[in-house]
């Protein structure tokens, strides 16, 4: 009987002290890296200070991984800097993003076998003629006692009625994408599963907050893709966070917790220019990879500042009118991945980080009316932004309440463009396949990246200066 007794007050005891154990783990987080090494040697040795301090402590990535950077979307195996460093670096878990994808399915299968952390995505659906294999959807672990669950969801949009990331759509063939509020809300039963359920979100901000309106089932939900400084929000009890881009800041989130229950959580931006310490391993390897790159080359000088995306699409709309023969040239606003070209060299680094994509130019005969539809179906509704930027043409949308009323096409010499000719007209092929428009001609490659075309229009100018803005939206209040 004393056995028996013995036996039930130990049982007792260890219930009372695991329900009021005390627990704190920590999230550190970056999203949007976009290839952008340079400050991962700082990183490195903030994660290893955190680690050294704390038992506890995971490190996820928020998506888009790759495209910003050409010493790694150049590199003769196309990423893998990137996932050296992050192995390195010593990442958890990853989200995949929209430009996970730009490389191509192939380029995409080896880096994700090659990086030590699991890449989760659950709105997706992989077929068998797809390059690579269908990943998870979450991932369910057990952390110093704590059951943690992490679910994960890519950002889509819709090209030609199917939902897609945000890439080319060739490079997301035998790839089915759902909507990621809609998918994440069938994974609610998963609170039952876990005491502390994150989602890991490459959708935005504004889905961020959806998402949280919809499923308080969550704790945390650890965003990425729309490039916010996001500080702690909460809404409706779940804590969204977000760190911006390009390794401008890490995420720090504190949780912690009485036995199984989340009695605090905290969330903090760490700004890594004001790190200090480096880690000399990822260093020495940041700095092996500028050595060996043919990046440096100068191609031409700017005559002054390229400021904002109105100048610099001029500048590469002009290389596709003036190099290819061409009438017209547009240029898709979220192609122009930098907002200014400083006055002096230019160097083929900076252009492969300008246009990184490595998109061909499609040649279209294109009438007044299906150019007409273009810049009509490329214009933002809610942000009044005017998308595609040009050459051979000036235009102005027109718009009342948000709704376009006409638009004003003009020539190079200010004259309104004739309705009755065809124009030979240029666009890199993503335009081509992913926004609407109407045309009868088929379109053909001509065989040159955009990017390409730019450099040898600079190339042969030498030297290059801004050009007067080439698109306007009024506003009609009448």
């Amino acid at each position: 009987m004393k056995k028996l007794f013995y036996l039930l007050a130990i049982f007792v005891f260890a219930s009372c002290s695991s329900a009021n154990k005390e627990t704190q783990i920590i999230i550190l987080s970056t999203n949007d890296m976009h290839a952008m090494i340079d400050n991962y040697a700082k990183v490195a040795s903030y994660v290893d200070k955190v680690r050294a301090e704390n038992k506890n402590v995971l490190l996820l990535s928020g998506g888009d991984m790759f495209s910003g950077n050409p010493i790694v979307d150049k590199h003769e195996d196309r990423g893998y800097p990137m996932i050296e460093i992050m192995n390195k670096v010593g990442y958890d878990y990853g989200v995949l993003g929209n430009h996970e994808f730009d490389y191509g399915q192939d380029f995409l299968r080896r880096r994700i076998e090659q990086a030590k952390f699991p890449l989760l995505c659950a709105n997706m659906k992989v077929s068998e003629q797809a390059l690579i294999k269908q990943p998870e959807p979450y991932v369910i672990f057990n952390l110093d006692g704590i059951e943690i669950c992490i679910l994960a969801t890519i950002q889509v949009e819709n090209s030609n009625g199917k939902l897609i990331p945000s890439t080319h759509s060739d490079k997301v063939k035998n790839i089915d994408f759902y909507q990621p509020v809609e998918t994440a809300l069938q994974y609610k039963y998963l609170r039952q599963k876990c005491d502390l359920f994150i989602a890991l979100s490459h959708d935005g901000i504004d889905e961020d907050v959806i998402l949280a309106k919809e499923m308080p089932e969550l704790d945390i939900i650890i965003g990425g893709h729309s490039h916010t400084r996001v500080d702690g929000m909460i809404e409706n009890g779940v804590l969204i966070s977000q760190t911006e881009c390009h390794l401008k800041y890490i995420g720090k989130t504190v949780i912690r917790l009485k036995g199984k229950k989340i009695v605090d959580k905290k969330f903090e931006l760490i700004d890594v220019s004001t790190l200090q310490a480096e880690n000399e391993e990822v260093k020495a390897l940041i700095d092996k990879y500028y050595a060996e790159t043919t990046m440096n080359e100068v191609a031409g000088k700017a005559g002054s500042d390229f400021t904002g995306k109105e100048n610099i699409g001029g500048l590469m709309t002009d290389a596709i009118t003036k190099m290819l023969n061409l009438d017209i040239a547009f240029q898709n606003s979220g192609g122009i991945r930098i907002d200014k070209i400083a006055k002096g060299d230019i160097s083929l680094l900076l252009l492969y980080t300008l246009d990184p994509f490595e998109n061909d130019v499609i040649q279209f005969e294109m009438s007044y009316d299906e150019i007409y539809s273009l810049l009509k179906n490329s214009y933002r509704k809610g942000s009044r932004h005017a998308d595609l930027k040009t050459s051979g043409i000036s235009y102005s949308i027109k718009v009342k309440n948000d709704e376009i009323v006409d638009i004003e096409i003009r020539d190079t010499n200010g004259n309104l463009l004739d309705k009755n000719k065809k124009y030979r007209t240029g666009m890199n092929s993503y335009i081509a396949t992913d926004y609407e428009f109407e045309h009868k001609d088929a379109g053909k490659s001509l065989n040159i990246k955009s990017v390409e075309t730019l450099i040898e229009y600079i190339k042969q100018q030498k030297e290059v200066y801004p050009k007067p803005d080439r698109t306007k939206i009024e506003e009609i209040t009448d």
